[in-house]
Parts: structure tokens; sequence; C-alpha cells
């Protein structure tokens, strides 16, 4: 009897292992899944989307998907006030955000094609007028081709905040494209929510057109030459991240809390992003002649009342 207890633990612990195996190997992003599907008919429908549209990514269930592209911000670089606004900054944009967001760093290899040619062809039309010139372009030619060779660095880093709608599933009355309209227009409000929240924070946002959208989509499903998994076993894409434990405002004398304000209008000054849509052209144009002697101005103001971040924290 216990021989036959024994046999059948055995059989059991050897199924939940042979179950966890083949899980495990299903999930291995490194397996290829070989299996084929009578249903799936087309391409399309092994896409996770249905569309890329009107500057959004169509899901299915009527869920809609925006990219906003955002700078680099040379956070090392900064003084310790200086790094103590920027957290500050980031902390009143995330906490001011009543929808969810995704943040997404992609790191790729530098695709200098369009560049080249570009370049080929401006050296075939200046050796027309200037034929003695064949030597130097030849050889300077021979260096922007292997330019990442040189430079030893053939990587590009971005760095995106996907913006979701999952309501219009909710909007009865309403067709599918009545439904995908309403949700452009409430995508378009948190898109320009979270680039003035980023623009306090001193980080130049763009939010991505159709074609900028398909171009994104397609570098994530050829991945070759991308690398994902050693920036995050290494925790490199991470480690500057803000530790949302430390709340530095308790402690944050009225002097620092003038010059986060000030601090943060100078960012959005430098920043600019004003759309030009219709008569938005004469707008920008106005505020881009502007731009330059506000913000020297609000440097004045700055350094003349508050300074806190400026000089460390110690104003």
């Amino acid at each position: 009897m216990p021989v036959l207890i024994i046999l059948l633990m055995l059989v059991v612990v050897g199924g939940i292992g042979a179950g966890l195996f083949l899980l495990v190997k299903k999930l291995d992003p490194m397996q290829n899944d070989k299996t084929e599907n009578d249903k799936l008919e087309i391409a399309q429908d092994f896409l996770p989307f249905d569309d890329i549209r009107n500057n959004m990514i169509i899901m299915p269930n009527h869920n809609y998907r925006a990219v906003i592209e955002c700078s680099a911000l040379n956070y090392d670089l900064k003084t310790e006030g200086e790094r103590d606004q920027i957290e500050m900054s980031f902390q009143q944009f995330i906490n001011s955000l009543n929808f969810p967001i995704s943040i997404f760093l992609q790191t790729k290899e530098i695709d200098n094609t369009r560049r080249v040619e570009t370049l080929r062809e401006e050296i075939s039309k200046t050796l027309v007028e200037f034929p003695g010139m064949k030597t130097y372009a030849d050889h300077f030619m021979s260096d922007m081709e292997n330019l990442n060779v040189r430079i030893g660095n053939n990587q590009q880093k971005k760095r995106y905040i996907v913006v979701p709608y999952d309501d219009a599933v909710a909007l009865d009355g309403l067709t599918d494209g009545e439904k995908a309209a309403y949700a452009n227009k409430e995508l378009l409000n948190r898109c320009n929510a979270v680039r003035s929240g980023l623009d306090a924070v001193g980080i130049i946002t763009k939010t991505l057109s159709t074609a900028e959208l398909i171009e994104l989509v397609y570098s994530c499903y050829n991945r070759e030459g991308f690398s994902y998994a050693a920036a995050i076993s290494s925790n490199e894409a991470f480690a500057l991240f803000v530790d949302g434990a430390e709340d530095k405002f308790v402690d944050l004398p009225r002097v620092g809390m003038l010059d986060l304000i000030l601090g943060e209008a100078i960012n959005k000054l430098r920043a600019g992003n004003v759309d030009s849509e219709k008569n938005g052209q004469g707008a920008m144009q106005e505020m881009l002649a502007l731009q330059k002697e506000a913000t020297r101005r609000m440097e004045q103001i700055r350094l003349k009342y508050a300074g806190y971040f400026v000089d460390g924290g110690e104003t």
C-alpha cells in the first residue's frame, strides 16, 4: 500500500513538473511558436491592434493608445539643488494624473541609411559644380558611412510615454467612427496634460503622428539589433527613477516653493510646446520672439527673489 501511494505521488509530481516545464517553454520569448492556427487568414490577425490612424493606435474592444516621445534629461550633470527641483516637479506631475500611463524605453541600433543616401545625393550635386573636390568628397563619404564604427557607439535610446483611453466602449448610442473620434479628442487632452506636466520638469515632448507610430511599432516587431533584456536586468533603465517613498515637500520652505514655481515656469518657456494647428502658426512665431527675453527676465527674478534650488537649498 505505501508503495502504491509513493508511485501515485511520483506520477502527480511528475505531471506538475512537466506542466510547469511546458508553460515556461511556451512563455520563453526565445522560443519560436511554430504551431499553426487555421483561423488566422491574414498577417494582421497576428497583431494585437486593429489599425493605426489619426495619430493613435486602435486596439480591440474600442481601446486606443497615443504615444509621446520624450527628450533626455542630464540628471547626473545637475547640482543637488537642481536634482531636488527635478524630482519635486516630477512628483507633482505624477500626482496630477487621473489616468494611467506606461513608460517605454527603447534601445536600438542607429540606422543612418536615409542620412547617407541624402548625403550621397548632395555630394553628387556639389561635384557637378566643383569637380576638383572629388578626392575630399570620397574621403568624407567614407567617414560618414562608417561613422558609428569610428565613434564606437551605434546605439540609440528613445523614451516614450504611452497614453491610453479605454472608456469608449461605454459610450452607448455612438457608431464605431464616432467612438473613435471621441477617443481621439480625449487622447489629445490627455497628451496635452502629460506634456504640460513634463514641460515643468524640463523635458521636451512630442506627440507621435500616424507615420511615426507606424515606424515605432515596426521597430518593435523587427528586433534585430535591439537590446531590452540587458538594460532591464542591469537596472540601467530604471536607475534614475524617483523614489516615491520620499516626500520632498514636507520640509520645503516658502522660498523653496517660490523658486520651484519660477523654475517650472522657465522650463515651460524653454520647452515651447505650442501646437501649430490652424492659426497657431502666428501664435508660435510671436511666442518664439518673446520667449528668449521672457526666459532671461524670469531667470533674473528667480535669482533676485528665490534661487533656493540654484544654490542647492542654502538660500
